[in-house]
């Protein structure tokens, strides 16, 4: 066995020494040292509760991040209307078959945008800026608005197309374009007002405004905008500004500078922080619907005397969650035939209204009357008709072509 080898160290005191350590100094210091386990002690005790109500306290300005949040924020609205539909059923299952089924048939239709312009209507969504949405700027971070625009597209969708869905047909999105403007500071709270934009033969594009509403002390002017004096005034009159830098001015041919242009507040006084312009398509299946057989199909419609083609009058604000009676157009019974059955109306977006003889297409006469407002209004979206793949779209697919 191996022996281990112990060495003994003397420490000898001398007087000085044993004078230093009797000092009252000395004497603090080894107080303080037979107190200091404690007060360790009691420090330690607090940093478990302490973590515990900060962990706590950061999952809480964190919980719109939490998992299946963002589930809940998009799907919100569709469980609304699954209860709703439930409380019709169980206060409404006195009557007989047929009463029972025109009162579930007007209760749908209470939802449709019945005789809405459809370039007329604005569906608003209140949001607030949270902290996990913010960036080290404390700034509302690039990334949150495409996760914002997901549930104000949903709620946007089951408020202009719920038949569609509820025969198995969705809505594909193509393609988002986003001008940032300005800022929104974290914690602000702020609205996105979302409107149609214009439509062809197979896409529809939708622009949203993120604004500041205006406060009720602050005084609205009541005299209209300046015209712009942009290239495309269609473009400015939806609120498209040109795709610049708004912080540098750009220089012309001549070396001056070029103006940016103005965008800054909206007819009612509200702040503008960014526009976002979304390029969808309907589909049943695998089948493209054309917009317009859509948008007629939910009730839209252009009276021939609210066509306008100086696009001057103010938008009426209407929300998707609410409801309200418009007089429904002309064609509106034929509509009601077609979607009486589910299996039908899917028939139909599937390729039967291909079917229709010309003087039976209702989706042709209800925008007969917007039909030269959506011509100008599609410019800004693909190009003058010389020149269709320009535009938003026709610029994004030129980059394609670049190395």
């Amino acid at each position: 066995m191996a022996s281990l080898n112990t060495r003994k160290i003397t420490v000898q005191i001398t007087p000085k020494m044993l004078a230093l350590l009797q000092s009252p100094a000395a004497a603090k210091i080894l107080d303080w040292l037979t107190k200091t386990p404690t007060t360790v002690l009691s420090v330690l005790r607090l940093v478990p509760t302490a973590a515990r109500y900060f962990a706590i306290l950061l999952l809480v300005l964190n919980a719109a991040s939490f998992p299946l949040a963002w589930h809940l924020r998009v799907f919100s609205r569709l469980f609304e209307l699954h209860v709703g539909h439930l409380w019709h059923r169980a206060t409404h299952f006195h009557l007989g078959k047929e009463r029972k089924k025109l009162a579930l048939r007007d209760w749908h239709e209470s939802f449709l945008p019945i005789g809405v312009h459809p370039f007329r209507a604005v569906w608003t969504s209140t949001r607030l800026v949270g902290l996990d949405d913010a960036d080290f700027n404390l700034h509302m971070s690039n990334s949150s608005y495409p996760k914002t625009l997901d549930s104000v597209r949903f709620r946007l969708a089951l408020g202009t197309f719920p038949n569609l869905l509820r025969c198995g047909g969705w809505c594909a999105l193509a393609a988002t374009h986003f001008h940032f403007i300005r800022e929104i500071p974290m914690l602000t709270r702020y609205e996105v007002r979302t409107s149609v934009g214009a439509w062809d033969e197979k896409w529809i594009w939708t622009v949203s405004r993120f604004v500041k509403p205006p406060s009720k002390s602050s005084k609205r002017a009541n005299t209209k905008s300046t015209p712009s004096t942009t290239s495309n005034g269609v473009a400015a009159s939806l609120g498209i500004p040109t795709l610049k830098t708004p912080a540098t001015p750009l220089e012309g041919m001549s070396g001056a500078e070029t103006p940016v242009d103005g965008v800054g507040e909206e007819e009612d006084g509200a702040l503008l922080y960014t526009i976002a312009v979304c390029q969808l398509c309907y589909k049943q299946g695998r089948i493209t619907v054309p917009p317009a057989v859509v948008l007629a199909s939910h009730g839209f419609y252009a009276a021939p005397s609210s066509s306008n083609a100086s696009f001057t009058p103010p938008k009426q604000d209407w929300n998707a969650n609410s409801r309200k009676t418009n007089t429904p157009p002309p064609y509106w019974p034929a509509v009601r035939g077609i979607s009486a059955s589910m299996r039908g109306l899917a028939k139909f977006y599937a390729g039967g209204w291909r079917d229709l003889p010309e003087g039976e297409r209702f989706w042709e006469q209800a925008f007969d009357a917007c039909e030269a407002e959506r011509r100008e209004r599609i410019v800004p979206f693909v190009g003058p008709q010389e020149g269709r793949e320009s535009g938003l779209r026709g610029g994004l697919e030129g980059v394609r072509e670049l190395a």
